[in-house]
Order: structure tokens, then sequence, then C-alpha cells
């Protein structure tokens, strides 16, 4: 699993004041494509927090399936991590480490509204399904992040993502 870790800070673990836990998945399917979401005016993949009564492969699951309402399983460990450590993180005085687990999901089976559980924020914003070529995505994002439709953070994270997949799939 390749792990990427960014710390400007220089912090050391043992100062970090909270720990959040995250799981995204590439949503594949056969016409070489994945699943996006669009929300709260930026695009992701699909994924959410992890829960600490669940596994990290039951958090992935429960978010597919209230993001999508695809009912999924997850047959392999993730295939990268990326850290981040904040000192200061959003000015609350808080140091933070955010670590965001990737899974590959193929599917062919496509989002179904009636079995979707958005959050409050996903139901009051602009929360939308739709897929991208995995030979356009890198394209994709770039362009989203110069039209301020991906924040860059997110954005550098994403490309970071499909760099990663692009040699896992070799």
């Amino acid at each position: 699993m390749k792990r990427i870790v960014i710390n400007n800070d220089n912090l050391d673990i043992l100062n970090i004041d909270e720990t959040v836990i995250r799981v995204k998945a590439l949503m594949t399917n056969n016409k070489g494509e994945l699943l996006i979401v669009h929300n709260n005016h930026t695009y992701q993949f699909p994924g959410g927090h992890w829960k600490k009564t669940e596994s990290l492969e039951e958090t992935l699951r429960r978010e597919i399936k209230e993001e999508t309402g695809i009912t999924v399983k997850i047959e392999t460990g993730p295939f990268m991590v990326i850290e981040e450590y904040y000192d200061n993180y959003l000015s609350t005085g808080k140091t933070r480490c955010n670590k965001m687990y990737y899974y590959i999901v193929p599917t062919n089976d496509r989002p179904d509204i009636k079995e979707m559980s958005l959050s409050g924020i996903e139901r009051e914003t602009d929360f939308k399904l739709f897929y991208v070529s995995v030979n356009d995505m890198e394209q994709f994002i770039k362009e989203s992040m110069e039209s301020h439709q991906i924040e860059n953070i997110i954005g550098e994270e994403m490309l970071s993502v499909m760099d990663e997949y692009e040699n896992y799939r070799r």
C-alpha cells in the first residue's frame, strides 16, 4: 500500500490532539469509468468518515450505500493512504492528523436514488453523481481546479490518487 505523509509543520505523532479517518472509493466499471460525487461545491470520490464501531471496510460499504445506493463487496484492502498533519487546524488551536484510505471498488451497478441515505448537508447542497472516464480523469480534475469547482487541496489529493491508481493497474 502506498503511503503519502504531508507534515509541513513537522509535527510529532505523539503531539496530535485529534485524528480523523476517512475512507474513499475509486468505483470503477467495465466501461473504464469512475464514479464521482459533486457535493458542497466540490468534486470528490465517494466515501466518508470512519466510525469507531466499524472496520474501515464496513465504513466504506456504509458510505457507498448512503451516497450511491449501491451495495458492494470490498474484496481488497486499501491501495493507498494519505496522512496530513496540521498545527492549529482551521484555527482551532488543535493539532490534527487526517488519514484518508483509498480503495478500488469494481462494480457495474448504477446508483439508485431510492436506496441512498444522504446526510443533511448532502441533501441541502448540490449533491450529484456522475461518471468520468479513467482516461479523462486527470484532465477533468485539472480543469475543475482551474475553474474552482474543486478545492485545490482536494484536487491535488485526487491527482495523487489517480497517479497511484495508474501504477496499481499496471
